[in-house]
């Protein structure tokens, strides 16, 4: 499915139904890398279908049946010889069985912070695309991230949630720092409701010009979507306030970057500042919100003095439960945001929480010991921590 050599990768979370996998690679951040979305038959791992979420050319290989679909290089306008890159897909999808329709992420377009090479919409780029799931056909779009500049993919799955008044809904946050709500039935956008720390980000990039701009490339909302409580109508999302600033490359040094290589137009010679310079760590936080289904309001919001990347899980019993990279963990009131509970748990928390019965009580389980390069987190041990009650009255 993936040619590392390109450094193209599958670290995505795949997902099951009717005897199918659903699995996309990533990678869209070299040159010459394209997402594409795969359905793979569960018993035997057999591509059922192939779709390229950017143009696909005709140099470029078809590993199973392609999904039909009306994309094509208009909306790109590259210029001859910088090939079309980006559209990659690396956390998971969402799968309606109402439906049939899989609703795949698409991530940002490349080179990442110079729109120059590609002129246009550069669809299907900063979109969610909705597919067929039996045959990878293509049956709609919603343009979340116009002219991405800022590396702000489409990168978690949307969440569908049947509002209090009935609304089918699909909610969903990127990096961009916005809460998006859509009216299922019209594709209408609904609501975008700002959930984090957003400054100057409708800055022109410029060569020999640092530009700071909120959410920086690793701000927002990265890996786990928003999260819905029936009890409350509420929408739940953890978001990342971390900024930074972009020096832009040249147009000679943005065209001489090889196939495969890192593309992002960031002038640079600190590898770890490829895709932006980020604030000090001490100029980081996260953000909890609490926005309505429906409207979009936010009625509550809750600021931790780390980042929060991890999921958030509600529960029937009025909770909601996540971590932040600092590595605390909360059990929040989802009606209020009060907080009824909070611990160390030994390592930054970077991804998702469940909660689930074992003897007859329940437990919650959270992974614990994120480490990333990207990411100056406590270096330690990965694990999952279990907690639980002991008794009805007990502290956790």
């Amino acid at each position: 499915m993936a040619n590392p050599v390109l450094g193209e990768s599958t670290p995505s979370a795949p997902i099951a139904w009717n005897g199918m996998v659903f699995m996309g690679t990533a990678g869209g951040d070299n040159k010459g890398v394209k997402g594409r979305m795969y359905a793979l038959d569960a018993a035997s791992g057999r591509i059922i279908w192939e779709f390229y979420l950017v143009p696909k050319g005709e140099g470029d290989q078809e590993r199973g049946p392609q999904g039909a679909t009306p994309l094509d290089m208009a909306t790109w306008h590259n210029a001859s010889g910088t090939p079309i890159t980006g559209g990659g897909t690396w956390t998971s999808y969402t799968l309606d069985p109402a439906t049939g329709l899989l609703y795949v992420p698409g991530g940002n377009p490349a080179p990442d912070f110079a729109t120059g090479p590609r002129e246009g919409e550069n669809l299907y780029s900063g979109s969610m695309v909705v597919l067929d799931a039996k045959t990878g056909a293509y049956r709609s779009h919603y343009k979340l991230v116009p002219k991405d500049r800022h590396d702000w993919d489409v990168s978690s799955a949307p969440t569908l949630v049947t509002t209090r008044v009935g609304r089918r809904m699909m909610v969903t946050a990127p990096k961009d720092g916005h809460l998006y709500g859509f009216d299922m039935a019209t594709q209408a956008m609904v609501y975008r409701t700002p959930v984090t720390r957003i400054e100057n980000a409708d800055a022109v990039f410029a060569v020999g010009q640092s530009v700071h701009f909120c959410p920086g490339s690793v701000g927002g909302a990265e890996w786990n979507g928003p999260a819905y409580d029936p009890r409350t109508n509420l929408v739940l999302i953890g978001e990342v306030e971390w900024c930074a600033s972009v020096t832009l490359q040249d147009d000679a040094g943005i065209a001489k970057v090889g196939l495969g290589k890192p593309w992002s137009a960031m002038d640079t010679h600190n590898p770890y500042d490829t895709y932006g310079k980020n604030d000090p760590r001490g100029q980081w936080a996260g953000w909890v919100y609490a926005v309505d289904a429906d409207s979009g309001t936010w009625r509550w919001r809750a600021k931790s003095n780390y980042p929060i990347l991890g999921g958030m899980t509600p529960s029937a019993g009025g909770l909601v439960f996540f971590g932040d990279m600092g590595g605390n963990f909360y059990a929040l009131n989802s009606a209020t945001g009060e907080r009824m509970w909070s611990g160390k748990m030994g390592g930054a928390i970077g991804g998702g929480v469940i909660t689930y019965t074992a003897a007859g009580a329940q437990k919650v389980a959270v992974a614990v010991g994120f480490t990333s390069i990207l990411w100056p987190t406590e270096v330690t041990t990965a694990k999952i921590v279990i907690l639980g009650l002991k008794t009805a009255s007990a502290t956790p």
